[in-house]
């Protein structure tokens, strides 16, 4: 764990109940935005059933509300305890946009039926 170079890190035993509170809703405000987001999350696939379909915007948003939820995470973990994110840590939000720029060609693609 990294900490803030202008001071030393500091245990979780040693905060003030204020402090510890500001932490565990930080804590807390990221689970239930991952949680949030585990709905757009894919499983496998069946034969015979459809995959689901999200809505973009709300994929998005969920993805924004996960990186949001974890930025305020660590700017707590740095002001109260002095730990600084790493810089290899890995985002929380789950599932990485598996598309480049190049894919949205496919966006404007029409369909046909096969009627």
């Amino acid at each position: 764990m990294a900490t803030a170079p202008d001071r030393a890190p500091r245990a979780l035993a040693e905060l003030k109940p204020d402090e510890r509170e500001r932490l565990e809703r930080a804590h807390r405000k990221l689970r239930e935005a991952v949680e949030a987001y585990e709905q757009f999350l894919g499983g496998p696939l069946e034969p015979g059933r459809e995959a689901a379909v999200h809505d973009a915007r709300a994929v998005a948003k969920a993805q924004a509300d996960v990186d949001e939820a974890e930025a305020e995470l660590w700017r707590v973990r740095e002001e109260l305890l002095g730990w600084t994110r790493p810089p290899w840590a890995p985002a929380a939000a789950l599932v990485p946009d598996w598309f480049s720029d190049e894919d949205r060609v496919y966006d404007d693609i029409e369909t046909r039926s096969s009627s």
